[in-house]
């Protein structure tokens, strides 16, 4: 039964949207701009489940609870399935919400050389809670026990505003004779109203939203997610190079090679869920191509990264978090053709066989206690035949 009402959830979000745009360019075409706005407006109905242990309480003709001898309420059941039908009830919990939203944007590419091109753009864009924030249900306290932190309200915030946020971001190309090119860019983006978890009083207005009697249920906190009041400001930069190497000899031709890399950091970041942030991570590769043949070997990087908060209670301090280790993976593939409709291809997945570590820790916690888990995934090695008939 409880499995049944957990999963039962529905969530329907409709996004209607209107999108004016402009496209102006110099008269000798080495400028160009392309600008515009959008409007967004979304509604979201949704309902979940609603455990309220209140319903398994016996009550006077007057709505009393009554006490026995221990002190306690009276139950109506001690019955598992139905003190679970009595407080575990079936899209108990209903939420709804709107918001209209404006999006400007406006891109500029500038063509310094034949060769050369400089780009830079402007846009605002938005995150949209998940649909677990109006579906997830409502966990309700024992009322007839004092507040604590397992005797509070737990819900996913319906109220939850969806993110904006403003990003302005520039890049330089520079494209080679032939096959290549080099680029470099740089962004940088302000949050507004990003997620972060709290727990707090209940207010009237929150109850008021999911339908909850403020008399009984104001002096228990609320355990949920909220909207940082701060401003969150993320900063990038990226190198990209790609080149078919045409200057070797012609017992080498079909060689190309390419690198990348990317950085990030957050500013002003003060318990925000950044989780899956990867502050920099690189790939790196050679390829070599003949008429019957192809082979492609890749490096891709990625440094340490953050997951998901661990909630702070007994011996768990805030600011405590999942983290995954920095790994390096190695592939290989290669294809050759017997015919002109038939292959025979290869693909080596870490070739190098790294394993996946996490790590989970706080401010405080000692070197030779965050260690939790490694993963050692193998290698996988793929080998077939392809056609076209």
């Amino acid at each position: 039964y409880r499995g049944l009402v957990t999963n039962s959830k529905f969530a329907e979000e409709i996004v209607s949207a209107l999108y004016l745009r402009g496209d102006v360019s110099s008269p000798d075409r080495r400028l160009k701009l392309v600008g515009g706005v959008r409007a967004e407006q979304t509604n979201v109905d949704a309902s979940g489940f609603l455990t309220d242990l209140s319903r398994n309480v016996q009550r006077s003709a007057q709505g009393q609870a009554i006490i026995g001898a221990n002190g306690r309420p009276l139950a109506i059941t001690s019955d598992p399935l139905e003190i679970s039908k009595l407080t575990y009830l079936d899209r108990g919990a209903r939420a709804q919400k709107e918001y209209l939203r404006f999006f400007p944007s406006l891109n500029a590419t500038y063509n310094v050389r034949e060769n050369l091109i400089a780009r830079a753009a402007y846009y605002e864009s938005v995150g949209r809670p998940n649909f677990n924030q109006y579906a997830g249900g409502v966990t309700l306290p024992d009322p007839e026990s004092p507040p604590s932190n397992a005797n509070r309200i737990v819900v996913n915030n319906a109220a939850i505003k969806a993110w904006s946020a403003r990003t302005v971001s520039v890049r330089l190309e520079h494209y080679f004779e032939g096959v290549g090119q080099f680029s470099a860019g740089a962004f940088r983006r302000s949050f507004e109203n990003f997620f972060g978890s709290t727990v707090f009083n209940a207010t009237p207005e929150f109850l008021a939203l999911y339908g909850l009697t403020a008399s009984v249920y104001a002096p228990y906190d609320v355990a949920t997610q909220y909207n940082l009041a701060n401003k969150v400001r993320m900063e990038g930069y990226e190198v990209d190079y790609k080149q078919a190497l045409t200057f070797l000899p012609s017992w080498a031709r079909g060689i190309q090679v390419f690198a990348n890399a990317s950085s990030q950091r957050t500013v002003n970041d003060s318990g925000g869920d950044f989780a899956g942030f990867v502050p920099f991570s690189s790939s790196w590769g050679v390829s070599l191509t003949r008429q019957k043949f192809n082979v492609r070997m890749n490096w891709n990087y990625r440094a340490r990264q953050r997951g998901t908060a661990i909630a702070a209670g007994n011996s768990i301090e805030p600011g405590t978090y999942n983290w995954a280790l920095k790994r390096l993976y190695v592939d290989l593939s290669g294809e050759y053709s017997l015919r002109r409709n038939i292959a025979i291809f290869g693909n080596l997945r870490n070739l190098g066989v790294a394993k996946d570590d996490n790590e989970v820790f706080g401010p405080s916690t000692p070197a030779a206690a965050q260690f939790r888990q490694r993963t050692d995934i193998g290698a996988l090695w793929t080998f077939g035949v392809k056609g076209s008939f």
